[in-house]
């Protein structure tokens, strides 16, 4: 076993990766497969640890997108609200757009649109912004999208200038390549030459640099703010959390700053007049930013930023560990990795087994982390926001993730997108803290997700559709066998959960919306077993399409233990589709009677059917149902019986049945089963 080291941001990956003054810089091109073997460690520089706000506090509303901080931390240029001005000369067309078509901040945003022949080094959009005093601040930050690839730092400048028409430059800030296109992503500048910004600046212009830019592209600009070298800025994570490692509190990506009004973003996409928000107790805490480590921006959201290129053995993990502080060579810290566009996937497990993952997080990428493969651990994944998909265990086999601790804001217009996402089979979670605020489910399992079990789902809150949803919209298969075996969940949009097909179960869960499940398909019999319901012992459910069935001590044959109720909701609960729920299962031995009786109570005298049924099929010698009808008689128990000769030995399910009625209920309770 041999230990090795990685640093994103000072690391090369020609390194030989034996000590922190020759790391890899990253786990695609530095770990790699001809260098690793099972069994090795992975040290991985941490980022930044949280400071506090200069204000100290703000305030956190539950349920808003709104942070107000005590203090401005920083200056505003231009919001965009207003449309800019072409410079004469230049190729440029202005126009404001407004927040239902695309802005970040506001009511609007601008959009730059070159003619077919644009020319290098001219000046092209103005905005005159008031005569500012900038000289406490040394950055700039602001929101662009680019309708076709910034190929170098040499395509545009932004020009903070002394006259009103963006003509004499003070200082000039230089865009970096963006190789994706229509992504808005946040960037934030240094001044070219460093040092203070000028303190009379009278309008921001933007400028073609030497590489002249695509013909007809255009980028859209939003939010323009002075900061600091250590202030808060759109790149900035903004929390109530001060544990550089660890807490229950989530760390979130900006979507505008405006003085002292911080919004939230999900992804980077999101609009101005969309996004969830926080989910948290309201108030006014001690506030705190960190800063992430920048990765190579990529062009689709399905290309791998990093991932893993070799597999460890049974026993013998690869471990890829995040945290470490180069100068103690200390795991004190976290590592946030961050995409910046909402592209890409911030780590593919690449189909690479045996391999352990441990605080590193990822921030705006398609997908945060895409596990495939087999056998792999991750121990601690504190925050996977501000996604498409915050983790997507997609084609994965016996995982084991111990703390998934934020799932929180990611999605974007398509709400089939969650905070956290199951493809695979046998996999366990320990404990996920959170999964709010996603424009999707904020817990998804895809239709292939088979015996995946969560533990604990302490908080699915706040999701716009719902907290936990089973099986894929839109197609004729379901998950199934999965199981989570503690949940809360509240405020959901459409229900606290959702299924489509398969069954699925719950355990000991609270689910405090009005619609608690829902979204099933037709005939399609999926079913949600949720047992110690409302962490209640003896209250035990089964959800289904057209009906529920719970077990109840208000209607009972006998005063002790419980009974179960049928319910039938919809006219497709017939009797070629009953709702029906398997009562016993009974060992049988051959050429013998078999005698099954039970109770039977009903809430309406015709409006609603009851049976007890022994399906046929089942076992040699009954080839066709065996079934026992009760009266049409109300509010009275009735004692059914069935009786059949099975010739062979085996095991027959009994069954109660209930149709007919959409807001009549059948009682069931004491069973007496012989053989002769």
């Amino acid at each position: 076993m041999a230990t090795f080291y990685l640093d994103y941001e000072l690391g090369s990956n020609a390194g030989t990766g034996a000590d922190w003054a020759n790391a890899w810089k990253t786990i695609t091109l530095g770990a790699t497969a001809a260098r690793i073997a099972p069994g090795d460690i992975i040290r991985i520089a941490k980022s930044p640890a949280p400071t506090a706000l200069a204000g100290t506090t703000a305030t956190w509303n539950d349920l808003s997108k709104t942070v107000t901080l005590t203090s401005a931390e920083t200056a505003n240029i231009d919001l965009v609200e207003t449309n800019w001005t072409a410079i004469a000369g230049g190729d440029t067309t202005p126009t404001l757009v407004a927040v239902t078509t695309d802005a970040k901040q506001g009511a609007q945003s601008v959009r730059l649109t070159l003619d077919a022949a644009p020319q290098a080094s001219v000046g092209q959009a103005f905005f005159a912004t008031g005569t500012l005093d900038l000289s406490a601040y040394q950055k700039i930050s602001f929101w662009i999208k680019n309708s076709a690839a910034i190929v170098d730092a040499t395509t545009y400048t932004i020009r903070l200038c002394s006259d009103t028409a963006g003509a004499i430059t003070v200082d000039t800030f230089v865009i970096p390549a963006i190789p994706s296109a229509s992504r808005w992503l946040p960037l934030t500048l240094t001044k070219s030459g460093g040092g203070n910004l000028g303190n009379a600046i009278a309008s921001i212009a933007v400028y073609t640099g030497a590489t002249i830019p695509t013909a007809s592209s255009n980028i859209l600009i939003d939010n323009f703010i002075a900061c600091t070298t250590a202030g808060l800025n759109l790149q900035s994570l903004i929390s109530k959390n001060s544990a550089e490692q660890g807490g229950t509190e989530g760390w979130y990506g900006i979507q505008s700053i405006n003085g002292v009004t911080v919004l939230l973003d999900n992804s980077t996409n999101t609009l101005a007049n969309a996004g969830r928000g926080y989910s948290g107790a309201t108030g006014s805490v001690n506030t705190f930013k960190r800063e992430t480590i920048k990765t190579v921006m990529v062009t689709s959201a399905s290309t791998a930023v990093q991932a893993l290129t070799e597999s460890g053995t049974i026993g013998s993990n690869t471990q890829f560990q995040g945290g470490w502080n180069v100068a103690t060579t200390v795991q004190e810290g976290e590592t946030f990795f961050d995409g910046l566009n909402g592209f890409g996937f911030g780590l593919d497990f690449a189909y690479r087994n045996f391999n352990t993952i441990n605080l590193l997080n990822f921030y705006r990428y398609g997908t945060g982390v895409l596990l495939t493969g087999n056998s792999s651990t991750l121990t601690s994944l504190s925050s996977c926001n501000n996604t498409s998909y915050g983790l997507n265990a997609s084609d994965s086999l016996n995982f084991i993730i111990t703390t998934i601790n934020n799932a929180n804001n990611n999605g974007e217009t398509n709400t089939l997108l969650s905070g956290i996402g199951f493809s695979g089979k046998n996999d366990t979670v320990g404990t996920v803290v959170n999964a709010n605020n996603n424009i999707g489910p904020g817990i998804k399992f895809f239709t292939t997700a088979f015996k995946v079990t969560l533990k604990e789902v302490s908080n699915a809150r706040n999701n716009g559709l719902y907290g936990v949803f089973f099986g894929q919209t839109n197609t004729a298969n379901g998950s199934s066998n999965n199981y989570i075996n503690s949940l809360s969940t509240s405020g959901n949009s459409t229900g606290g959960v959702g299924i489509n097909y398969g069954i699925n179960y719950l355990s000991n869960a609270l689910i405090a919306e009005a619609t608690e499940v829902s979204g099933y398909t037709d005939f399609a019999n999926s079913r949600i077993f949720s047992n110690k319901h409302d962490q209640t012992a003896d209250n035990h459910w089964i959800f289904t399409d057209g009906g529920t069935i719970n077990s109840q001590t208000t209607i009972r044959k006998t005063a002790s233990g419980v009974a179960w109720k049928l319910s039938p909701t919809s006219s497709n609960r017939s009797s070629t589709y009953p709702l029906d729920v398997s009562i016993a299962k009974i060992a049988v031995a051959a050429n013998a009677l078999v005698t099954v009786k039970c109770w039977f109570y009903k809430s309406s005298a015709a409006g609603i059917t009851a049976k007890l049924v022994c399906r046929g099929g089942q076992i040699a010698g009954v080839a066709s149902n065996v079934e026992a009808t009760a009266a049409d008689v109300l509010n009275t128990w009735e004692e059914l019986t069935i009786t059949f000769t099975p010739t062979e030995a085996g095991v027959v399910e009994i069954e109660a049945w209930a149709y007919g009625g959409t807001a009549e209920s059948v009682y069931v309770d004491d069973m007496t089963i012989t053989q002769a």
